[in-house]
Formats: C-alpha cells, sequence, structure tokens
C-alpha cells in the first residue's frame, strides 16, 4: 500500500475540494448570477469531493483488512 503522506495529501485535498465545493454553492445560491456559474462551479467539487472521500474510505478499508490479515499470520507462525 501507499505511505502515510500520500494518505494525508488526499484526505487534505477531498476536505478542500468538499469546502471549496460547499462555499462556491453556498455563495452561487445566496447571490445573483444569471449564468449560474457558480452554482455548477460548487457542485462539481463537491461531488469530486464527496467521491474522493468515497474512495479514500474504500482504501481505508481495505487497508485495515489486509494489516489484520498480516497480523493474524504473524501471530499463528512464530519465529
Amino acid at each position: 500500500m501507499e505511505g502515510p503522506m500520500l494518505g494525508l495529501i488526499s484526505i487534505i485535498s477531498a476536505l478542500a475540494l468538499l469546502l471549496a465545493g460547499a462555499w462556491l454553492l453556498y455563495d452561487g445560491v445566496s447571490g445573483r448570477d444569471l449564468l449560474q456559474i457558480e452554482i455548477i462551479a460548487g457542485a462539481t467539487l463537491l461531488s469530486v469531493g464527496v467521491v474522493c472521500s468515497v474512495l479514500l474510505l474504500r482504501h481505508w478499508i481495505k487497508w485495515k483488512r489486509e494489516l489484520g490479515n498480516t497480523e493474524r499470520d504473524r501471530a499463528s507462525f512464530p519465529l
């Protein structure tokens, strides 16, 4: 699996996308935007942030399962 730094960068990126999307969506809905660019951009960033978060969660669950299997294997075959 990947190192902890890549995981941290991914989590920070997902949170930044979620917050930027929510802010743009809120700002676009509360103001008058004839082309609705802020609403579309906010919805896009928000959805990308949600997808990144779900992928990170799935990857973390897979990592925890593999870690548990590795520890179980080590316990059954002591050196």
